[in-house]
């Protein structure tokens, strides 16, 4: 397969022009610049003041190699630094543009002045230099939602295989769901050798279970238990299964990378004090934003009950469990690993099948969530004091 090369020396698998803005009274411009240039791609931060969670995941964001260009539409009187943001996306080699709706003219104005500049990136986008690829120049996110009980014995323990392949070959993983990890203990220090990692991972948990007990709400929604799931520890072992079986390389945290090849566990859970109760993971589209912003080229998403969502940046495959669901929304679902529920195929052939549809979607093959226009996204506010980004 093949990659596009960018100046950083990043390869990536998609060639977008992000259009970002950096308060919500810039997202309509942002989004009407974006919406008239195929390949174009929108998402900011609605804040007004600034926060520095939601601010690393727009650098993130932008310096993301599935990135060919940006344009940054802010309005002009918003706290968030725009300037640095710009200069940090910029250290990545990337092309910056910014558009200062209050200077520009105002909207008409800007979105001309953004529809000329996009139209310009996409051109010089489709230029950029391909370069051969491999399994192991990926990095791969996992993330699951709307989990039901059969999760655990179909899609989940696919997906687990297929994140074992990946890795023998080279890849890098990220998994995450620290909240549904809870009960695992065991397991996941079982696979971990360093002792170092083993304080984070205990210290991570601690935190979830801490937030669990203060919010009185553990990860089981409403539409878990209509499907099958009763508990925590139930449903964190069935999520468990989506990360493998190999050893965790490390501990990172919203925004950071992973520093070389294998198994890497996000912690989201900030720090918890007596004052504040930390912001926890708003939803599946914040779990994805993250994952992305940790450098993931692509996403393999878990569900059972059901889900629509796709996100921006980085395609994310649909891999659904329930064999009901899978011919219930099969315009949303990729991978019918229901198959393995009635019988008519293995873990391991699904497993098989996962890998081989992450090289066709490295390869240019749209999922279906890109085929549906979904690119749903979320940056909450995230004080610092709340979330720590190491």
């Amino acid at each position: 397969m093949k990659g596009y090369k960018r100046a950083d020396g990043r390869l990536g698998i998609r060639n977008h022009i992000a259009v970002i803005y950096t308060v919500e009274c810039a997202h309509h411009v942002a989004d009407t610049i974006a919406r008239s240039v195929p390949g174009a791609e929108v998402f900011g931060f609605a804040g007004c003041y600034s926060d520095p969670y939601a601010f690393r995941m727009l650098v993130e964001l932008g310096k993301h190699p599935n990135v060919a260009g940006v344009i940054v539409v802010r309005l002009g009187c918003e706290s968030t630094d725009v300037d640095a943001l710009v200069k940090q996306i910029s250290a990545s080699g990337k092309r910056v543009e910014l558009i200062i709706i209050q200077e520009a003219g105002g909207s008409l104005a800007s979105i001309n002045q953004g529809k000329t500049l996009a139209a310009e990136m996409v051109r010089y986008a489709q230029e950029t230099q391909t370069v051969d690829m491999a399994l192991s120049d990926l990095i791969i996110g996992v993330e699951c939602g709307g989990s039901d009980a059969t999760s655990g014995i179909s899609a989940n323990p696919a997906t687990g295989w297929a994140v074992d392949c990946l890795v023998d070959q080279g890849a890098t993983v990220i998994f995450s769901e620290l909240p549904e990890l809870l009960g695992c203990n065991d397991y996941l220090l079982g696979r971990i050798a360093d002792e170092s990692v083993k304080h984070q991972l205990l210290n991570g948990l601690e935190r979830a279970n801490d937030l669990g007990n203060r919010l009185e709400a553990f990860a089981v929604s409403t539409g878990n238990e209509k499907g099958g799931l009763t508990t925590i520890e139930e449903k964190s072992l069935g999520a468990l299964c989506k990360a493998g079986t190999k050893p965790i390389s490390g501990i990172i945290k919203p925004g950071q990378r992973p520093s070389s090849s294998g198994l890497y566990l996000l912690d989201k859970v900030g720090r918890l004090d007596t004052q504040q109760i930390t912001h926890y993971e708003e939803n599946d589209n914040d779990g994805l934003i993250t994952l992305i912003g940790s450098g993931a080229h692509i996403i393999l998403f878990t569900t059972g009950r059901g889900s629509v969502v796709g996100s921006v940046v980085s395609p994310v495959i649909k891999i659904c469990g329930n064999p009901v669901t899978c011919r219930r929304m099969a315009d949303n679902m990729d991978i019918k690993a229901g198959d393995i529920i009635e019988g008519t195929h293995t873990v391991a052939e699904v497993g098989q099948e996962i890998v081989e549809r992450i090289v066709l979607v490295a390869e240019g093959k749209p999922t279906q969530a890109e085929l549906l226009g979904h690119k749903e996204y979320f940056i909450p506010y995230k004080p610092s004091r709340a979330c720590e980004l190491g």
